[in-house]
């Protein structure tokens, strides 16, 4: 008796955290389901590089002498006042030239940096909200030792706690949905039993059989 009756609560928990956090996260999830939609197709609405605004202009600045990416790096962003996620830093043959994209939703910086006499090449490309939408299902918050100072600590901070509270909740979803499911009688459990195969084989077909 004492059972049942431990068994009757968990599972009216359950449906509750089923409903409510499934409510909470709602929209999160139409907005990772959205976004990974336009990652995925090129929808002519949402040709955001082909409607792209470029401005390119340059800037004198005093650079270290010392030729480390990181420090030469940070020291350019902090002098140009720029913020953003830092990628594809390369060097010339000759470590006379550094090159790297400073990049944030909708707005992307080309910079080429000349370290001898400290001349900058920038070019701003400004996108729509449709790549803003794309870069939200890409952006993560990365290390002190990838951004220095200069990345955009708080809401990197915000988004990367949002993506962590949104995947912990689905995966509490999923398995509430799961036993759920192990508590239904007669057809309705067989039906259950084929949509999880199906997506388990799927699953494990895409992990280990697509390379």
């Amino acid at each position: 008796m004492e059972i049942n009756k431990h068994k009757n609560g968990f599972r009216k928990w359950n449906q509750k955290i089923h409903i409510y956090l499934g409510l909470c996260l709602l929209f999160f999830i139409w907005l990772f389901g959205f976004s990974g939609l336009l990652l995925n197709h090129h929808w002519d609405f949402a040709k955001s590089w082909e409607k792209r605004k470029e401005i390119s202009y340059n800037k004198t600045i005093q650079i270290n002498s010392v030729r480390e990416k990181n420090i030469l790096v940070h020291e350019i962003m902090n002098k140009l006042n720029l913020k953003g996620s830092i990628y594809n830093l390369r060097f010339s043959d000759d470590s006379v030239l550094l090159n790297f994209i400073i990049s944030k939703p909708g707005t992307r910086y080309d910079i080429q940096a000349h370290l001898n006499d400290g001349k900058i090449m920038i070019r701003k490309t400004k996108l729509d909200k449709w790549e803003i939408m794309r870069s939200l299902h890409k952006i993560r918050n990365p290390t002190s030792k990838e951004q220095g100072e200069r990345y955009q600590a708080v809401p990197a901070i915000i988004w990367s706690l949002s993506i962590d509270v949104l995947s912990a909740g689905l995966i509490i979803i999923c398995l509430g949905g799961w036993y759920l499911w192990l508590q239904v009688p007669g057809k309705r459990f067989y039906a259950g039993l084929i949509s999880f195969t199906t997506g388990l084989f799927l699953c494990i077909y895409i992990l280990f059989f697509l390379n």
